[in-house]
């Protein structure tokens, strides 16, 4: 059973992501992702990144919005070390539009603390039919 001091731990590293992407300040990169941390942006046709070194080239080369915000978290826990976590994302561009879609992260347990090993962007479209 996950102790509820690594659910928050979680919980804070889903908020420092949102923090760090905002100011733009890809050396902090290392508060969130692992040092094999990978980004998945397949679903939105970016490819994906892998290792720090990739991982700060990805997010300095992407046109990032305004404001990342996270919400509905779930996390299953996978033993005490490891946790498989789904979120709601809601981004807003600097046009005012906004996007929504879900992350879905592995995450781990490391000296540092808790970090993303995987990040899969999956992007909400709207549903066949509709508009």
């Amino acid at each position: 059973m996950m102790q509820s001091s690594d659910m928050l731990a979680i919980h804070d590293l889903l908020a420092r992501y949102g923090h760090v992407v905002d100011d733009a300040d890809w050396r902090r990169l290392s508060e969130v992702f692992c040092d094999d941390g990978q980004f998945d942006l397949e679903a939105i046709g970016r490819g994906s990144a892998q290792g720090m070194e990739e991982l700060q080239l990805c997010f300095a080369g992407l046109d990032h919005p305004l404001a990342h915000h996270t919400t509905n978290v779930t996390i299953e826990p996978d033993g005490v070390q490891r946790a498989r976590v789904r979120c709601k994302y809601l981004v807003v561009s600097d046009d005012g539009k906004a996007r929504t879609g879900e992350y879905h992260d592995d995450v781990v347990h490391t000296p540092e603390g808790w970090r993303i090993e995987r990040r899969v962007v999956v992007p909400r479209r709207a549903r066949p039919g509709q508009a």
